[in-house]
């Protein structure tokens, strides 16, 4: 009881004895006090001390005589004064605590400014469309347009005219469907007269735009374009782009180059694409999206090169068109 307080059971021993004997109390009879408590008269004096302290003892307007307080009151007073200990620990313990959450704030704080110089999160096609409007690049753009089967193409409302006009090094790679829209071509004659590039592949494998060699911008889900856009300023993920990039631009042929297009074959480079992914197990609607073309041209173009080889199947296309060196 109390003995966080200094009160042990010694002393309540000792406090106990005096409440039922305060003649015990008197110096005088300090060596008999010692003699009930069985130990030596120096340990009763610093008992006695202890108790003094605690406020258990007090002196009598008697000299040389001291008495015990009632227990109501000395208990009282000891558990009023811990709950003053207390009060000031829990009053230092949550002083403490702000000064460790502020700690922990600014850690923080500063983990993300330094996160936050390196990527840019933009949630939402309307916020990601902003975020690219603010980039004014002065050197080079390089992408990969992902068109789905609902993009229209106008050269009028090209939104990197103003980049090109500036002789700003102009790179793209476009799908092949995206080639076959209603004014694609018109839109390539104009990139082409400003002096930008452009490649055409059978398909492209996300949404990508590097600016400058120093941001990287890709969709948050490469699926799916409406979710947001992620912008990466860290040279390390800036620089595996570029390399992915440069890996599909050198695959790539130029439109309007007949000596550039790839040699006649029994299928066309967008059928071929189709069977690449159809082989490593992507399902119509992962290959209606890397085309860029709808589920009914994907199931066109599977009906086609099922009747081609005389297959019934998905898995005997697949088999089929290996064995006539038509998939890698």
């Amino acid at each position: 009881m109390f003995e966080s307080a200094g009160l042990t059971e010694h002393l309540l021993a000792v406090y106990r004895l005096l409440l039922q004997r305060p003649e015990l109390g008197r110096s005088a009879r300090l060596d008999e006090l010692a003699g009930e408590l069985g130990q030596t008269v120096d340990d009763t004096s610093a008992d006695l001390e202890k108790l003094r302290e605690l406020g258990f003892l007090v002196q009598s307007w008697i000299e040389g005589v001291e008495y015990p307080l009632d227990p109501s009151l000395t208990f009282g007073r000891l558990a009023s004064r811990r709950e003053q200990e207390i009060e000031k620990l829990n009053s230092e313990l949550r002083s403490d605590q702000l000064a460790a959450d502020r700690f922990t704030a600014d850690l923080a704080n500063f983990l993300l400014q330094r996160t936050t110089r390196d990527i840019e999160i933009f949630e939402g096609r309307d916020l990601a469309n902003q975020r690219m409007q603010r980039f004014n690049p002065d050197k080079s753009v390089w992408g990969f347009i992902q068109a789905d089967a609902s993009t229209t193409v106008d050269p009028k409302t090209f939104p990197d005219r103003p980049h090109l006009e500036r002789g700003v090094e102009f790179r793209y790679v476009y799908p092949e469907s995206y080639w076959k829209r209603p004014g694609a071509r018109d839109l390539m004659h104009l990139v082409f007269s400003l002096g930008g590039q452009v490649r055409i592949v059978p398909s492209v494998p996300f949404r990508l735009i590097i600016f400058d060699g120093k941001s990287a911008v890709m969709g948050i889900d490469p699926e799916d374009s409406s979710v947001g856009a992620v912008v990466h300023h860290s040279r390390a993920v800036v620089k595996m782009a570029e390399e992915l990039f440069l890996s599909l631009w050198d695959r790539g042929i130029e439109p309007f180059k007949e000596d550039d297009r790839p040699p006649e074959r029994s299928i066309s480079s967008q059928e071929a694409e189709f069977l690449r992914l159809l082989v490593h197990g992507a399902t119509d609607e992962q290959v209606a999206r890397k085309l860029g073309v709808s589920m009914r041209t994907v199931r066109r173009i599977a009906a086609k090169l099922s009747e081609q080889v005389g297959a019934s199947g998905r898995f005997e296309l697949g088999v089929r068109a290996a064995q006539r060196g038509w998939v890698d």
